[in-house]
């Protein structure tokens, strides 16, 4: 018996779209600056205004949320022909008083100026801790984190204010109280939930949203019956269920067997350049584990291991480990004496000077071996056959502003020599796998993902209160909790939404591109997630967004309709997991490397 072949697929990258708005490319003659902007006659992009965006994000989601919201009040009977119970209204000002409107715009949260988070708390700093809520780690630790969700809880009795808002004005939001069962929100089921359809912790700023309800005369203030969302997008024709997909060795009749159908592999936070975290408490090696993955995927000596059969592999993200400052007291003004004189001022400033070069020097050290031991493990792959498309993430030498970049080629010098097998793709990532060579997508894979900084901001802001056990000590808040929802059900709103990243720019880094959103979803993707998770989850969703029960007769009929497959990939370098999605059937399994016992 013969060595396996590897799995083949067709591969056709479509994240080049995200490339056109990204960052402006900065040239050796000072390209991408304001000056030679100005000078060439050109407007530098950076000088224009973030509205743009939200206009262009409503005018391409504005559509879907009215249809949406149409055959959900002709499901309940409503009749929608010519307005004769429900006004359709263009814009705000345009909203008729006494009647039900049908709404759309975006979502304005405003907190209350005394519970609004420092301005260095909304960095995407503080969106990736979200990625790994501390469970463990001490009281102050849990403590910080609660009052950090707190920030974000949004309260109507503390001062806040739900707005609906487009670009010819703005209506204030509440909820149209009922006495029995609750009304219907999209994607959710509000009779066991609470006793009216608006949630404002269910929604962020910069979701369009269509909005049921009637404006009331005396206040101005829209009573909502209901809201919903734009959804999931239609699936294009590039994208099915049915994928044409084949191995290199394997004919038509092979190709119907499940032990050939090829696999994507998704890993995120390979952690090159430093040791785990958990390392030292589970005595493992980060270093070893990442070895074990590269003999899983090359070694033809373990045919049963099944590494033959993954087509390609995706790094979502978290390649190169974070730089660790050194720990260095830098000193103030303040630690001398009132009586100092001049000198000691000027020796406490050049010593300030000095640690903060020394810093900068040995951060810029980290960066550059981190890159040359990732470059290295990917060339490894990329040397045995193994496809690679590399995902740049938060810590990656790129753009910081979404989209991002792909990674330079000069930064993966090994890895680009493999020209047919590396993909550096942007983040987020887009790829349609499988249809013919020829260029013919039909019955193609769509995969869409990011490095899950999206999802952690989105994270902070759909928070819930819960009640607080008794005896939590005299730290407590009105006598409650709070918590933030999970990655997988903040990847599955990004999906509802029709958005990618609908905090963005408000609290998201994106770049302020005029003419259209690109995070908007056009084509609902079959393959669809998240990088750098605290554990491994998935779930299959209907063309609706809700999930689709796996374990139910009718699986196997519904994975041939309009389904997507949400995962959630978890840091490699914290649970040592990969994640396995067949391309034919969607299913999904996680593989563990575990180095402990060894």
């Amino acid at each position: 018996m013969g060595q396996p072949t590897r799995a083949y697929t067709p591969h056709r990258p479509s994240w080049q779209r995200f490339n056109e708005f990204a960052a402006p490319l900065a040239s050796s003659s000072g390209a991408g600056s304001a000056a030679s902007a100005s000078a060439s006659g050109q407007h530098h992009p950076y000088a224009r205004q973030y509205s743009h965006v939200y206009s262009a994000r409503l005018a391409a989601l504005r559509g879907r949320c009215v249809a949406n919201a149409r055959a959900s009040l002709e499901k309940d009977g409503v009749d929608m022909e010519e307005g004769v119970s429900v006004n359709v209204a263009e814009r705000i000002i345009e909203v008729k008083e006494g009647v039900r409107n049908i709404l759309v715009g975006t979502i304005v949260k405003e907190m209350d100026p005394k519970r609004r988070p420092k301005v260095e708390q909304s960095s995407a700093a503080d969106a990736q801790s979200f990625l790994f809520p501390p469970n463990e780690g001490g009281k102050e630790k849990q403590q910080n984190y609660q009052e950090s969700l707190r920030s974000h809880l949004f309260d109507s009795e503390k001062g806040d204010v739900l707005h609906l808002e487009d670009e010819s004005g703005r209506v204030e939001l509440a909820p149209e109280e009922v006495s029995n069962a609750g009304m219907e929100v999209d994607g959710s089921s509000s009779s066991t939930k609470q006793s009216h359809a608006l949630d404002p912790n269910e929604v962020v700023t910069g979701v369009v949203v269509a909005v049921v309800g009637e404006v009331c005369a005396m206040k101005g203030i829209m009573r909502v019956h209901s809201i919903h969302f734009a959804g999931p997008p239609p699936s294009s024709e590039s994208a099915s269920s049915e994928v044409q997909l084949r191995g290199s060795s394997l004919d038509d009749e092979a190709n119907s067997d499940d032990d050939n159908e090829p696999v994507l592999l998704l890993v995120s936070g390979l952690g090159c350049g430093s040791d785990s975290p958990t390392d030292d408490e589970r005595c493992a090696s980060l270093a070893l584990r990442r070895e074990m993955l590269l003999e899983y995927l090359t070694d033809p000596a373990n045919p049963t291991a099944g590494g033959a059969s993954v087509c390609r592999v995706i790094v979502a993200g978290g390649g190169v480990s974070a730089p660790t400052p050194p720990k260095e007291e830098f000193h103030s003004k303040e630690n001398v004496s009132n009586n100092g004189s001049k000198s000691s001022y000027t020796s406490i400033a050049k010593s300030n000077n000095s640690k903060r070069t020394s810093s900068s020097t040995a951060a810029v050290a980290h960066v550059s071996s981190s890159l040359r031991e990732l470059d290295l493990y990917i060339a490894e792959l990329l040397g045995s056959g193994v496809p690679v498309d590399y995902v740049p993430g938060w810590h990656d030498p790129t753009n910081a502003n979404w989209p991002q970049r792909p990674m330079h080629s000069c930064l993966l010098p090994t890895s680009c020599v493999y020209v047919d097998l590396f993909g550096r793709g942007t983040n987020p990532y887009e790829v349609v796998l499988g249809g013919d060579d020829d260029g013919d997508e039909s019955g193609g894979v769509m995969v869409l993902g990011s490095d899950g900084l999206n999802v952690a901001d989105l994270r902070r802001y759909l928070v819930k209160s819960m009640p607080k056990e008794r005896g939590g000590g005299e730290d407590e808040e009105d006598g409650i909790q709070v918590g933030a929802a999970s990655c997988m059900d903040a990847l599955n709103r990004t999906l509802k939404y029709g958005h990618i990243a609908p905090t963005g720019p408000d609290s998201l880094p994106t770049f302020p591109s005029s003419e259209s959103d690109p995070f908007v979803l056009e084509c609902r993707p079959s393959v669809y997630f998240a990088g750098n998770c605290d554990d491994f989850d998935t779930r299959l969703v209907d063309a609706d967004g809700d999930e689709i029960s796996e374990d139910s007769n009718n699986a196997t009929e519904d994975r041939q309709k309009d389904v997507t497959r949400l995962v959630c990939i978890p840091s490699f370098a914290i649970t040592g997991e990969v994640v396995l999605v067949k391309l034919r059937s969607l299913e999904c399994q996680v593989v563990s490397f575990n180095d402990a016992s060894l």
